[in-house]
């Protein structure tokens, strides 16, 4: 079936679209933190830890009770939109808890100061002799993988991978959020083609992708003079771990909606992502362990696969905390600080 020409002039209008929407959020994704910050700063002075470490300590009386408040309520609304299906609960939810990540865009002596306030929900992962914001850490193998090579051959790459994927994150977002509008303009219950036949959830995917750029952004800031950043690794893997819980619990109400289309949907596109049947075998064998089936139904279910795959991608992270991988100020510097490597 040809394309008539006002459906090639839709395409060509909403590929514009996506491409501006792209570039205009990847450099707000950015540039938004920093003016912030700037602003705040007036309003959030900063406190330099060594040298007033009274006014640090009366902060933190404060600060302290107000991130426990705030890591509760983020809490409850994720269980809540996962046990009663209301996703926009959960969605809210899990990007309040990343939010505090662009606290680290800017620098400062004290981890609050500015546009550092967002990073109250933080304090209670931010202990140093737990360091807890480090048990997510097994999120920065794909980083890992391909910065080393290129440092290896003189070329860094650290900064232009996360610019990488904040905007293709932001790409597959905007194409997966057009190519829904238009199904549902067709009054389509399932949406099948165009980025929907490589992901079933493309704005979830795009989701996922431009907060791991975000976080390696977060992770790549200098670090002050008496100030500290253990990175953002932990709140970026619960996210994602959220995000996908709510797009299986997206999925279940599909297959009651439109059954058989979407079955046959499901067998010719992948969840998220093409991976080879035995890699996927690996990944889904706790869930069909800990729920003797292939999927989660039911909202507790979800909930219990979340803690399960938790618990098991916080043991994978366990060995980065205890080896102090990687050493001195972290992610920061990685993989500058090492010896022999440029110099």
């Amino acid at each position: 079936m040809g394309l008539t020409r006002s459906k090639i002039g839709l395409l060509t209008g909403i590929s514009l679209l996506a491409v501006v929407f792209t570039v205009a959020l990847t450099f707000a994704t950015l540039q938004l933190p920093v003016i912030l910050g700037n602003w705040l700063s007036n309003y959030f002075p900063d406190i330099h830890p060594v040298i007033e470490p009274e006014r640090v300590a009366e902060f933190m009386v404060v600060a302290r009770p107000v991130g426990y408040a705030c890591l509760g309520i983020i809490a409850i609304l994720i269980v809540a939109g996962l046990v009663t299906g209301k996703k926009k609960l959960s969605i809210f939810g899990s990007f309040a808890f990343f939010l505090p990540t662009f606290g680290y865009f800017f620098a400062s002596m004290f981890f609050l100061a500015g546009l550092g306030i967002l990073r109250v929900p933080f304090i209670p992962f931010w202990d140093p002799g737990t360091n807890l914001m480090n048990f997510g850490d097994i999120s920065y193998l794909p980083y890992m993988a391909l910065v080393y090579p290129f440092w290896l051959a003189g070329v860094d790459i650290r900064e232009a991978l996360a610019w990488i994927a904040i905007g293709l994150g932001l790409f597959i977002f905007a194409l997966g959020t057009i190519a829904w509008f238009y199904g549902k303009a067709q009054k389509r219950k399932t949406v099948d083609f165009w980025i929907y036949r490589y992901t079933r959830h493309p704005q979830y995917l795009g989701f996922i992708i431009w907060s791991y750029g975000v976080m390696l952004f977060a992770a790549q800031q200098p670090v002050p003079m008496g100030g500290s950043n253990p990175g953002a690794s932990l709140p970026w893997l619960l996210t994602s771990l959220v995000i996908i819980c709510i797009a299986l619990a997206e999925e279940n109400r599909m297959r009651k909606e439109d059954s058989d289309r979407y079955l046959q949907y499901t067998t010719s596109a992948p969840f998220m992502v093409p991976i080879p049947k035995f890699v996927s075998t690996v990944i889904t064998f706790p869930m069909r362990l800990l729920l003797k089936k292939d999927r989660p139904e039911t909202g507790k279910e979800l909930v219990a696969m979340f803690a399960v795959y938790t618990t098991l991608l916080i043991l994978l992270s366990l060995p980065f905390v205890l080896l102090d991988f990687p050493p001195g100020i972290g992610w920061s510097s990685w993989p500058g600080y090492m010896p022999g490597i440029l110099g």
